[in-house]
């Protein structure tokens, strides 16, 4: 790229661009920082990191050692008897050396006992009726409880400490139920003393051992699980019970062998698994131990496999992140360890509390075939008066956890339980070089321009340049470093038109964030090489996102005064030093001015110029649109305005205010208006006469309906298998009905047979007629004003309360058939009528042919009333049918439509959903024609099967009670039936069973 003197630069952007340059490591060795990063030995030494969320090159972080001060108290091992937390946060533990399980309350926040070691025996039913215990009952001998479990079926496990019957055992408590805890009492031939438990996935809880060095495998019932297969020489014994008709037949395989559901733990002859405090389960079932001190003095953990040691790892890797100043003495014993929330994409990570009880320390667990290896986080964890109970680990997984810095963990001080939290409290290298590679100019003796890097130097922190530069490589190689002047912040941002206030360069003098920049004094030649210098405080860092090295120069001294100017050295140097100063700043608007076709290409103007460039179409913006909304708008504006009012130009406008993904493609109009059935719909009211609401997305509860059999009427049945229905109707419903009686457009005054006519009119025709009965009903209201006079001069037919049937031949009555027509009905029904006539005008064209057809003479279509008989002529009798059952229908629903959100049904927030129809109704106010009306509602984006629901990702498991598809119902946001009542979901209770 080059700017508008012709001037380019060489480039470093990047984790890649970065890796390539070189720095001396611990050992003195130059090296690539990629080789660097990636190898694991010497990763933690180096005095540079890459940031990956920035994307930006600083000095390295150092975890601070958190020392106890004189007055602490370390926390005593004999205090952490056991600690868990149920689903719901509320977290329990041993207390009263294992007397006691009391429980913090997730909802009042309050400690109270949740259970006693020993209970006191049921007083309150002091009778026993005429007989009565010779003496009382010998008191059961007292228990200690050790170990603190809740398994994912919601029982609370609490290991029991063998007494005075030297036999130990599980106390179980149902944490949904209640009730009186379950006695689990260990088999005496086996020795059993809980020291810590440990809850397994799916269910069941692993069960450490210390003093037999042993772990017990629980299945979900806590049951024994087998875990591996005995020796053959206890596989070859005999059962205690065999067959009645001969002995068992020998175990032939190793796989038909019992099975064994404990093993022991590894002791190896340097000291590694003797002193195990502490057990955890990973996800896939293996087994992880935690020794206090290992052969080195720290924490050792072992990993188990099927019951088989697959490796051990020393947690002394933790001094790769410890001060070099803060390692003299210090060593890691593990007190307690629990794994963190997280992600299953990403390796496990365990947290270690010190055995100084003032700091934690976090490891990822780099987990291979038959190898285990730590990675210590460089995390600053420390912990306020930890009294030692232990770390329990929270129900919350690692997507709901508020901030990035807590850990999902609990720790026991301030006399409570508080979240274990990382501080950001960071402490880097006070200093660190680097240098480029090679930069190649192409031209010999190069006189190189200027050095820009964007990045951050806050205060107290410096960064040094200084160049090397010759013709060739290996002169370069021997050639000595020159010191270049201090970079200076550029005051208006990047010196790239496209780059201003761009990402990680926007100008913050007070910080340090922008340009920095420096004109090169002494880098002449065809290669260059930089090497950076970056120093802090170790409270603060330079950061640097990109460099730019600008060659060659272009001289205004050469190119626009005379060679005078040139014949003098020093004062040659000094000149062109002096004028590339103002070049640096009219090349930038140079660049400008070159690059202004850019602010009128909608996909590459800057951001805070669309609402400028939106302006020249006449399109305001809505401020809270995406920046990449409001380009999509502006480059499509024009087809938008060609379709507004039209349902492709609403829908696609309100696609582009709330679709998460709107493609260029759907802007290629015309196109369907529901080109794809799980976004938004238009639905135009005259075209859902016959559908119901269910089949255009509405979600409503449909009742079971009965289907009557045969098919509708038709007109080509004529009239008279009309009115045979009719009487069919009327008789199956218990009125009389003479053979004669007929089916007219008019509404029967009986409420009963009004009610079978409105009935046969919807399941015959499709729809009720009303045309006719609303001008029956305002004709005689309209007879009933006229004078004794007028209504003297009217014949039989034209005086009844039915319509007449043709035009009077009476001058008298032909006026007061026009006055009723003309201006007594009233507005809504004189457009009623019109449309019935404007209908037989379009369809004859001629009020000749019309009075052929149906036997009348009208003179004229605006005179015409609809009928109130149903025509016999096939002609008449279509007429009215098709206006009746189609364009009447159509008519009501016409300029009415409906826009359908869609939605994820019960799981949608009711707040968002609600400034979701709030946007659409904006956007289609705007796009719609004015004279239209519309409604905005949501629509499950489901197909519908009786009450259960088929998506776009079918999802076979727990059906309609799954949790996911039912939330919780808060009042006033939920819908009843669409949620649940329930905290948590709670498994189906199943009987304990212990395998003796």
């Amino acid at each position: 790229m080059r700017d508008a003197n012709g001037t380019r630069f060489e480039l470093l952007l990047g984790q890649s661009d970065w890796g390539r340059c070189t720095f001396f490591d611990p050992d003195g060795m130059q090296r690539t920082l990629a080789e660097a990063w990636t190898d694991a030995a010497t990763r933690s030494r180096l005095p540079l990191a890459f940031d990956a969320d920035t994307q930006t090159l600083s000095l390295a972080r150092r975890v601070s050692r958190f020392r106890a001060a004189q007055s602490d108290t370390p926390p005593d091992p004999a205090q952490r008897l056991g600690a868990t937390t149920d689903a719901f946060d509320s977290v329990y533990w041993i207390a009263s050396a294992g007397e006691r399980v009391d429980v913090l309350s997730s909802g009042s926040r309050r400690v109270a006992l949740y259970a006693l070691a020993n209970p006191a025996p049921d007083a309150a039913g002091g009778a026993h009726g005429d007989f009565a215990p010779l003496a009382d009952p010998p008191a059961p001998p007292p228990r200690r409880l050790r170990g603190l479990a809740a398994t994912t079926e919601h029982y609370l496990v609490a290991g029991v400490l063998p007494g005075t019957t030297g036999r130990g055992g599980l106390r179980v408590f149902d944490l949904v139920g209640g009730g009186p805890p379950l006695e689990l009492v260990w088999p005496a031939a086996w020795p059993f003393v809980v020291h810590d438990l440990a809850p397994r996935p799916g269910g069941g809880v692993a069960v450490l051992d210390r003093e037999n060095r042993r772990i017990w495998m629980l299945d979900r019932r806590l049951g024994m699980q087998a875990v591996f297969t005995v020796e053959a020489d206890d596989a070859s014994r005999p059962d205690d019970f065999e067959p009645a008709n001969g002995p068992a037949s020998p175990v032939s395989s190793p796989e038909a062998a019992p099975h064994r559901s404990w093993f022991d733990l590894v002791v190896d002859p340097d000291g590694s698994g003797r002193d195990p405090v502490a057990i955890e389960v990973l996800p896939d079932g293996t087994v992880l131990v935690m020794d206090a001190a290992g052969p080195d003095g720290f924490a050792l953990l072992s990993l188990y496999a099927a019951g088989a040691l697959a490796a051990h790892a020393s947690t002394r890797a933790v001094l790769d992140i410890i001060d070099a100043d803060e390692r003299a003495g210090f060593v890691l014993r593990g007190h307690d360890c629990a794994l963190m929330p997280r992600p299953p994409e990403q390796p496990p990570r365990l947290v270690i509390a010190s055995h100084e009880g003032n700091q934690c320390f976090a490891f990822d667990l780099l987990i291979g075939p038959a190898s285990l290896a730590l990675d210590p986080i460089e995390s600053f964890l420390p912990m306020r008066r930890f009294t030692g109970k232990g770390l329990v680990r929270r129900a919350a997984d690692a997507a709901t956890l508020r901030i990035a810095e807590d850990t999902g963990l609990l720790y026991d001080g301030m006399a409570t339980w508080l979240p274990l939290v990382a501080q950001t409290r960071p402490r880097y290298e006070p200093h660190a070089e680097l240098e480029t590679p090679l930069f190649d100019s192409g031209e010999p003796a190069c006189a190189w321009h200027r050095l820009v890097i964007d990045g951050c130097v806050p205060p107290g922190c410096e960064l040094r340049v200084a160049t090397r530069a010759a013709d060739s490589e290996s002169v370069l190689a021997d050639s000595a470093y020159l010191g270049e002047p201090r970079p200076m912040l550029r005051p208006d941002g990047a010196e790239l038109p496209w780059l201003l206030d761009g990402p990680g360069v926007q100008t913050d003098p007070a910080r340090g964030r922008g340009c920095w920049e420096l004109l090169f004094q002494r880098a002449r030649g065809r290669y260059l090489q930089i090497r950076l210098t970056l120093a802090g405080d170790e409270l603060a860092t330079p950061r640097l996102l990109a460099l730019r090295a600008w060659s060659t120069r272009f001289s205004y001294s050469r190119r626009y005064l005379p060679a005078v100017y040139q014949e003098d050295e020093s004062s040659a140097d000094f000149l062109e030093r002096f004028l590339a100063n103002f070049e640096g700043v009219l090349t930038q608007i140079e660049d400008r001015i070159a690059a202004a076709s850019a602010l009128f290409d909608v996909r590459c103007a800057p951001r805070e110029t669309l609402d400028w460039l939106a302006g020249w179409l006449g399109v305001v913006l809505d401020p809270a649109a995406s920046e990449a909304r409001k380009r999509l708008l502006i480059r499509f504006a024009v087809p938008l305005f060609e379709y507004r009012g039209t349902t492709q130009g609403v829908r696609l406008a309100t696609e582009l205010a709330l679709s998460p993904c709107v493609k260029p493609q759907d802007f290629a109009l015309p196109a369907r208006s529901q080109h794809q059935p799980y976004g938004i719909r238009i639905v135009e009211r005259y075209l859902t006469r016959r559908l119901p609401d269910a089949l255009l997305g509405e979600t409503v509860i449909d009742a079971p309906r009965l289907m009557r059999a045969g098919n509708r009427w038709s007109p080509a049945e004529g009239a008279e298998s009309l009115h045979r229905r009719y009487r069919e109707a009327l008789q199956r419903a218990g009125i009389a009905a003479t053979d004669t009686a007929q089916f007219r457009p008019v509404q029967p005054v009986g409420d009963a047979e009004a009610g079978v006519w409105r009935a046969f009119c919807a399941a015959e025709l499709g729809a009720v007629p009303q045309l006719a009965d609303a001008l029956v009903r305002r004709w005689r209201e309209f007879l009933a004003t006229l004078t004794d006079q007028e209504r003297g001069n009217l014949d039989a037919d034209f005086s009844g309360p039915d319509l007449p049937r043709s035009w009077p031949s009476d001058a008298t009555q032909q006026a007061i058939w026009r006055r009723f027509v003309q201006s007594a009905l009233p507005a809504e029904l004189g457009r009623w009528l019109a449309r019935w006539q404007a209908f037989l005008a379009r369809r004859y064209q001629r009020v000749e042919a019309f009075a052929a057809a149906w036997g009348v003479t009208w003179p004229a279509f605006e005179l015409t009333p609809a009928p109130d008989l149903v025509p016999t002529g096939v002609s008449a009798l279509a007429d009215w049918a098709f206006f009746e059952t189609r364009l009447e229908a159509m008519a009501h629903a016409a300029h009415r439509f409906s826009v359908l959100l869609p939605s994820s049904g019960p799981l949608a927030d009711a707040a968002q959903l609600a400034q979701r129809v709030d946007w659409a109704q904006r956007v289609v106010r705007l796009e719609k024609p004015a004279h239209t009306v519309f409604d905005v509602r949501p629509y499950w984006a489901m197909f519908r099967i009786g009450q259960a629901r088929l998506g776009l990702d079918s999802l076979l498991g727990q059906g309609s009670r799954a949790p996911e598809l039912a939330p919780q119902i808060i009042v006033g946001h939920g819908h009843v039936g669409a949620g649940r009542v329930a905290l948590q979901p709670h498994a189906p209770r199943a009987r304990l069973l212990l395998a003796c």
